[in-house]
């Protein structure tokens, strides 16, 4: 068992704290010692160690302020997993931001797993850890405070930074970095722009120690079945860096472990053309996802959109600019467009009849979405649906079956099937 895999068991189990069902059969159980006499159930016995595990967080009495930093793994997860606290309320107790939160319950946890490793794996039974194994750790308790905020990313813009900020380091050892983008542009993304660009980080030093000769080359490819971030350098001969074997795979596997949790691959790869290259390329394949563009020029609006659909075989794509619609509508093609009215530049009437007059465009259905309760002009205007904001998810989820995208079953499910807290439903009632 690996800490980052016995980490996110402690997170699952928290998150189903009061789901006997969930408990009865979490694997977590199986790993923490439980006394022979002890006449209780796998699910008693796994709630009773995570109560007691965050107990023993709370700080000890003293002359330390309720609200003082030390207070503040133990508040987090009693507040969100004992009391069941949402994230909203969580933020408004404690007085932090939603990112800095995040940041204080990923180290929560993270202290949180390390107390229950060590009733699993105690001194006498705890697997040899080797300098690799050591290594990983090691960095895994430095991303442990960390948990995946997306955000709408520009990849250009992330690249870019990236490159600046390792370009001294490759010319530090005497090799060239370029950076390689498409002339079409590039397509925004839905992740986490810190880890994102640390991931990035780790792979050009990565290609760097392994590189031989030449240029080393970073880039992106873009087309409707994936997206693939990649580090090109030339491996004929041996490099003079070149670490043993185990050590190379230490040096990626954190990189892959958040791969993973931000939804993509990581995989080395050889390339025929010409020979003696190789890549790492750090992949979201989109094959067999209908995309949903959402153009709102509101942030707050297309998480919405994106947690109301986040459980469904659906991969929701957001555009703040509404004078790239068209343009990201040819290029994604998506199984349907919902699109806000009242937006800078150009509103969502105007987008619409862009849409529906280019021939590229036309055949894709667009559902606006608006306060103002219009769905007669907006049918009128040659939209497939309406959805009046603030946005409910049982009328968005029943719009989307009528257009052939969902089973019509669907729009009867509970609000949030993975058991987060959704977001007000106020949240998208802006000004549209």
């Amino acid at each position: 068992m690996e800490r980052m895999e016995f980490a996110r068991l402690v997170r699952d189990a928290l998150a189903n704290l009061y789901d006997n069902a969930a408990l009865e059969t979490h694997p977590l159980a199986d790993f923490l010692p439980k006394p022979a006499e002890a006449k209780v159930s796998r699910a008693e016995h796994l709630r009773a160690a995570l109560l007691k595990a965050i107990e023993s967080l709370r700080p000890p009495k003293g002359d330390d302020p309720h609200d003082a930093i030390p207070w503040r793994p133990y508040r987090i997860l009693h507040g969100r997993y004992v009391e069941g606290l949402d994230l909203q309320a969580l933020e408004k107790r404690l007085a932090l931001s939603t990112r800095h939160l995040s940041r204080e319950h990923g180290r929560a946890i993270a202290a949180l797993a390390s107390i229950l490793w060590d009733q699993a794996f105690p001194q006498s039974r705890a697997p040899q850890a080797t300098a690799e194994a050591a290594d990983v750790d090691a960095l895994a308790d430095e991303l442990g405070g960390f948990e995946v905020v997306p955000e709408t990313v520009d990849l250009a813009q992330v690249l870019r930074a990236t490159v600046d900020i390792f370009r001294p380091r490759a010319e530090s050892v005497g090799a060239e970095l370029i950076l390689s983008l498409p002339k079409n542009g590039l397509p925004t993304l839905r992740t986490d722009r810190i880890i994102l660009r640390q991931i990035l980080l780790s792979l050009l030093n990565y290609a760097l120690r392994m590189r031989t000769e030449g240029a080393l080359v970073i880039g992106l490819e873009a087309t409707p079945a994936q997206l693939a971030l990649w580090a090109r350098y030339r491996t004929r001969g041996q490099p003079i860096t070149q670490p043993a074997e185990a050590k190379k795979e230490t040096a990626l596997e954190v990189a892959r472990y958040w791969a993973q949790r931000l939804g993509a691959t990581l995989q080395v790869q050889s390339v025929h053309l010409p020979s003696g290259l190789e890549q790492l390329v750090l992949s979201w394949p989109h094959r067999g996802q209908p995309i949903i563009l959402v153009i709102d020029d509101q942030e707050a609006a297309i998480r919405l959109f994106e947690r109301y659909l986040r459980h469904l075989p659906l991969r929701v794509m957001g555009l703040r600019d509404p004078q790239q619609a068209l343009s990201e509508a040819h290029r994604l093609q998506p199984r349907a467009i919902i699109l806000d009215v009242m937006m800078p530049t150009q509103d969502g009437w105007e987008v619409l009849q862009a849409l529906r007059a280019d021939p590229g465009t036309s055949h894709i259905p667009v559902v606006i979405c608006s306060v103002w309760d219009v769905p007669e002009l907006a049918s009128t205007y040659g939209a497939a649906g309406f959805v009046k904001k603030p946005i409910d998810r049982q009328d968005l989820l029943k719009v989307l079956a009528r257009l052939g995208l969902l089973d019509s079953s669907v729009g009867s499910c509970p609000e949030d099937g993975g058991g987060s807290p959704l977001a007000p439903a106020g949240i998208g009632a802006d000004a549209s």
